[in-house]
């Protein structure tokens, strides 16, 4: 049987969710503030750095590797192409698919970057502690890819296929 849960499991402080966020934004304004001599947020670097790594990708596979919906990719690459760091294509073998390729302006400006973030994970480290930062990251990156499922099985992204 299904307990509710005691009103002090429902206080801010014990919600996994919203903790998980503020950590985020918190650590989110240090990478925006020292990137920001590049012109650039963490998240349009994540996607330069990717883009790096794994060279011309499907949006969608883009999406999933930085593990976020394609409108907010789409939100995140619009500044990166209007400044003609990534350019949107299709793949030569299916005009319905979109591919992201990084530019050599692009390359440019991840290496001016990549001095950037040094400082702000530097920054971060310091702050937190450097094993205590990896060890947090290999914990969120559990987190990242744990396959949550639903009391009946499903997904949470699943339909209910009884609605």
């Amino acid at each position: 049987m299904k307990q509710n849960p005691k009103p002090s499991d429902r206080l801010p402080e014990a919600c996994n969710c919203l903790a998980l966020r503020q950590a985020s934004r918190r650590v989110t304004q240090l990478y925006d503030r020292e990137l920001a001599p590049a012109g650039i947020m963490v998240g349009q670097y994540a996607i330069l750095a990717r883009l790096s790594q794994e060279g011309p990708t499907p949006i969608q596979e883009l999406a999933a590797l930085l593990v976020m919906d394609r409108s907010t990719l789409g939100h995140l690459l619009r500044p990166l192409e209007s400044r003609e760091l990534v350019l949107l294509a299709t793949a030569g073998h299916d005009r319905r698919i979109r591919m992201v390729v990084l530019t050599a302006s692009g390359r440019a400006l991840l290496m001016q970057a990549q001095v950037l973030w040094c400082t702000a994970q530097g920054k971060f480290d310091a702050a937190f502690g450097r094993e205590q930062a990896a060890r947090t990251r290999e914990l969120l990156k559990r987190i990242a890819t744990m396959d949550y499922q639903t009391e009946d099985g499903r997904a949470p992204h699943e339909p209910d296929a009884s609605a």
